[in-house]
């Protein structure tokens, strides 16, 4: 621009000091927020590894409580030794609902190392047909389907659709 205004004709195409000031800032404060955007992930990183073992180690045994066999050993819990959180125990709570072979089992975990304020955990699972319920529950079960064919012929009978079936 100065070139056309003054008319010279060997003048010098380059930046002016303003333009490459400009440019050094534009970068510095791209490079400071680069910086601390992957500082504060790096620290966020850092603070999520110990709950991914916690995690883990819950959900190991959350499948234990799934396969057990037999209501009483639902029901009594256990220990069980855990690789990074110390000694987790549990024991369960077992419902049937309305629904045939459905039921509620709330567990309660005591967290030996556990991180801060999560040393104790309850979780509500619905389980359906689990291999313990052919035992002690069957004969819930079989009130439940009784009482389902029960209402189903006093439903029928109200509509008039069981005069129709010979």
């Amino acid at each position: 621009m100065i070139c056309r205004i003054q008319k010279f004709a060997n003048c010098s195409k380059g930046f002016t000091i303003i333009e490459v000031l400009l440019a050094l800032a534009i970068f510095g404060t791209a490079a400071t927020v680069l910086t601390f955007s992957f500082t504060n992930s790096i620290i966020a990183l850092k603070r999520q590894q110990p709950n991914r073992h916690w995690e883990s180690d819950l959900q190991f045994v959350r499948r234990l409580v799934l396969q057990a066999k037999d209501v009483d050993t639902l029901q009594e819990g256990d220990e069980v030794d855990t690789l990074s959180s110390g000694e987790i125990s549990w024991e369960a709570e077992i419902e049937p609902t309305n629904l045939i072979d459905y039921y509620k089992v709330t567990v309660e975990y005591e967290i030996e190392d556990a991180p801060e304020g999560m040393d104790s955990h309850t979780e509500v699972l619905y389980l359906l047909r689990p291999a313990w319920s052919e035992g002690e529950f069957a004969g819930d079960r079989q009130e439940l389907l009784q009482d389902k064919q029960q209402k189903l012929n006093n439903h029928r009978q109200a509509t008039g659709i069981l005069n129709n079936f010979p």
